[in-house]
This record gives structure tokens, sequence and C-alpha cells, in this order.
């Protein structure tokens, strides 16, 4: 039987893989005008520009979604805050169809790894020496793939504004889950804030401290010796840590 302390982190990870794999769709509303910007966030007023910036300026949506899809290696933090829950920070590492996404709550250190190439997911516990296997069709967007994605709902270039020094193109989407806005650095093409705004309220993620670095392949892999979870267990070890369970 699995220990009570590996059940706990099984728990905790699965609450927090549903927090990562919902980030398409949370955020909180950014400043409206004239209110005072978060701490450490540098933000100027919109100033609206075209939808079709002048030719050679390099920031037409083309040519911003082409800069995403050339990026090869990044890493940065993503901060997701929702109407009456508490904001959640991971760190990312994304190179080609990898990712690594590391996050800690209520102490318990959580690593999931995705390769895109061989279609696996993992959610590791370094704590425990423990992974388990996660049904890769519940993999999340990096935030490269979420720029681009919005290229599909038909976005509108509203304005540009700078945020953490850095000069953005604001567009807004519709979004199956609602209205949306997205924030694209117009050196990169990579997004710097989304907000969505839905029946329950406006949600927000910011990225930040973003790094385009070449990433040591090996941050993409288990390390040797972990004991790796069968996941059609799980059903029967979750009902053992409900009242009245083993």
């Amino acid at each position: 039987m699995v220990e009570k302390s590996k059940k706990w982190a099984i728990l905790v990870g699965l609450l927090l893989i549903a927090v990562i794999a919902s980030a398409g769709c949370v955020g909180e509303k950014a400043p409206e005008e004239g209110e005072e910007a978060p701490t450490g966030e540098g933000t100027t007023p919109t100033t609206q520009t075209p939808t079709t910036p002048p030719s050679g300026t390099g920031t037409s949506l083309s040519d911003l979604f082409g800069k995403a899809e050339s990026i090869a290696s990044v890493r940065y933090d993503m901060v997701i805050t929702s109407p009456g829950n508490p904001s959640v920070t991971s760190k990312q590492w994304v190179k080609g169809n990898k990712m690594r996404t590391e996050i800690t709550a209520e102490g318990q250190k959580m690593i999931t790894i995705m390769n895109g190439d061989k279609q696996e997911m993992y959610m590791y516990f370094p704590e425990q020496n423990m992974a388990m296997k996660m049904d890769f069709s519940e993999a999340p967007e990096s935030a490269v793939e979420e720029a681009v994605s919005i290229e599909d709902y038909n976005p509108t270039v509203i304005g540009t504004e700078t945020i953490d020094g850095k000069l953005c193109t604001v567009v807004e989407y519709v979004a199956p889950e609602g209205s949306a806005k997205m924030w694209l650095w117009q050196k990169h093409g990579f997004p710097v804030r989304m907000e969505m705004t839905a029946p329950e309220g406006t949600s927000r993620i910011d990225w930040k401290n973003i790094e385009f670095d070449d990433i040591s392949d090996d941050k993409f892999e288990l390390p040797a010796g972990v004991e790796i979870m069968d996941l059609g267990d799980l059903e029967s070890m979750m009902e053992s840590m409900l009242p009245g369970g083993a």
C-alpha cells in the first residue's frame, strides 16, 4: 500500500496540475485607467494603433506569431490569479515539444515533465522519489503555444502597452471560455499577460522573468531510479484517503 505521505503528495499534485492545465482560461483583471499598477510592473497607458501596422515594423500579428513559433528554448515564471482563489506561481522550461513545470504548494514540490515527441507526461515528486504517468491528452499548453493558438480566434489589435519594460501589442478575441485579451511582446511575439473574462469573473496570467536560454535536454527527463506509479490504481488509492477509507 502506498504510504499516506505519498497519497497526500498525489492529491496535492492532481489539484495543482488541474490549475496549470486550465491556464488558458485563468488570470486577473488588469488595472483600469487611473488605478495603480501592480508592484514591479511599469505599465504605461494603452495607445491605439492600426490593426495592420506600417510595413517594415515587424509587429503585425502574422509577424508576432511567426516570432513566437521560431522560439527554440525559453524559461519563465507563470503567475495565475483567478476570482476567489490565491495566486499560483509556477516555473516553466520549454524546448521544442518538451516542457517542464515546477510548483510548490502545502510544502509539497511537484514537477511535471511533458514530452510531446513521445506523447508522455509525468507528475514527479522529488521528496518521495516517485512519479506518476499522466494522460497525455491532459497536457497543458506552453506560453508559446498559448500565443500562437489565439490565431484561430481571429484576434483584433486594439493598441500597444508597455509592461515590465516590454513594448506589447494588445489584442482581443473571443474564445469558448469567454472574451479575452493578450499582450504580445513585440520583440519576440511572446505573451506577457493574458486576461479572460467569463461569467464567474475576470482572471489573469502574467508571464515574468522570461529568458531565451538554451536548456539542457536532461531538464526534461526523470532522474534514474524514480518509482513510477500505475494510474490504474489511482481510483482505489484516492478512495482510501476519504473518511472510512483504508
